[in-house]
């Protein structure tokens, strides 16, 4: 009995040469220290089972967002194709404008061209502002959104068949949705590794009449429908606009106290109730044609900028006849101004509208 391997048996043995009260309270601590014992035995196999737990669920956790992840990556890829980088030479109006320009063609046929060597090529400013791209001269002619399939051709609304995106944090478009964008074929010779922009040409505009009554009181008033307008009060008031700062694309007025071109004369023409559209080559299209010779105050006076296309017939710039051989526009330092209507205004000249 002193030693069958139970702590408890030998204690019971020793209990023999105790008083009871002795081996009340040693029996007590033998239960205690027996219930700690089953405590912590209890207590390591809940914390095993915890942890296998955890486990499982971690493992688990792993395997389901693991799948989602591959299923995503395998998505994108469909939607995505890796294009194969080229270089290639831009040509305008078959005139050669850059060399070694990095385009990327996917294995559909896409090709993907930067939009920065795409504006450079055709002499436009290229600006970034409010989550969209616009280029033009001195105002925004186009303008486009990443991912976006909507575009803006001036006023006019374009749908892009392919929206831009970005090719080594670069924006590009393809060939097709250039052509959407600029209403010109703009195709990729393969053989040659040339881009290919043909020319734009805006005369065209000068031939597209409105329906803006002509008639002019003695008292020098002009009328466009139904609005009286005396344009020496017209004049006047965009003179006291002189010196405003130039911002391409500029926002309202009321807001940035800035002026592009056409945002200045969209301007004046709006403080005496006549609408014109936002950009110069929409303001193109309004009006009547005048010639150079029977120029009045208040006329759209359209210019090309120089370099743009090999034609030198895209308008790029407009502006307001102020009488006396003189322009009231705005196209850079010092902003609005008044210039001479002089030899190299008229080697830029295009053509004028009358629109009251």
């Amino acid at each position: 009995m002193w030693y069958n391997g139970s702590r408890q048996v030998k204690l019971a043995g020793l209990c023999c040469f105790m008083p009871s009260f002795f081996m009340h309270k040693l029996f007590s601590l033998v239960n205690t220290y027996r219930k700690n014992i089953e405590k912590k035995a209890v207590m390591a196999m809940v914390s095993k089972k915890a942890r296998q737990v955890v486990y499982i669920l971690f493992i688990v956790t792993i395997f389901i967002t693991g799948g989602c992840t591959n299923r995503q990556t395998e998505h994108i890829g469909l939607q995505e194709p890796t294009p194969t980088g080229h270089t290639a030479t831009m040509y305008v109006a078959n005139v050669s404008t850059l060399s070694n320009v990095p385009v990327y063609r996917e294995s559909g046929g896409l090709v993907w061209v930067p939009l920065e060597e795409t504006a450079k090529s055709m002499n436009y400013d290229l600006h970034y502002a409010n989550g969209c791209f616009a280029m033009g001269g001195t105002d925004a002619a186009y303008s486009v959104n990443m991912n976006q399939t909507r575009a803006m051709a001036g006023d006019m609304p374009v749908e892009l068949p392919q929206a831009p995106k970005y090719i080594d944090h670069k924006p590009h478009l393809t060939t097709q949705a250039l052509s959407a964008l600029f209403g010109v074929p703009v195709n990729w010779n393969g053989e040659r590794s040339q881009v290919i922009f043909s020319p734009i040409d805006d005369r065209r505009l000068s031939d597209r009449q409105n329906t803006f009554p002509l008639e002019q009181s003695e008292t020098e008033t002009l009328r466009a429908a139904g609005i009286s307008v005396n344009k020496n009060d017209l004049i006047r008031f965009a003179e006291g606009l002189v010196g405003t700062p130039y911002q391409f694309a500029a926002g309202p007025y009321e807001s940035t106290h800035t002026f592009d071109c056409s945002s200045f004369v969209q301007y004046v023409y709006g403080h005496f109730g006549i609408k014109l559209p936002r950009s110069s080559r929409a303001q193109a299209e309004v009006g009547q044609s005048v010639s150079v010779n029977q120029l009045q105050p208040g006329d759209l006076l359209f210019f090309y900028t120089p370099g743009r296309f090999a034609s030198n017939q895209t308008v790029g710039h407009v502006g307001i006849y102020a009488g006396n051989g003189q322009i009231i526009h705005t196209y850079g330092d010092p902003g609005v101004t008044l210039t001479e209507f002089d030899t190299y205004w008229r080697n830029r000249f295009l053509f004028a509208k009358r629109v009251v």
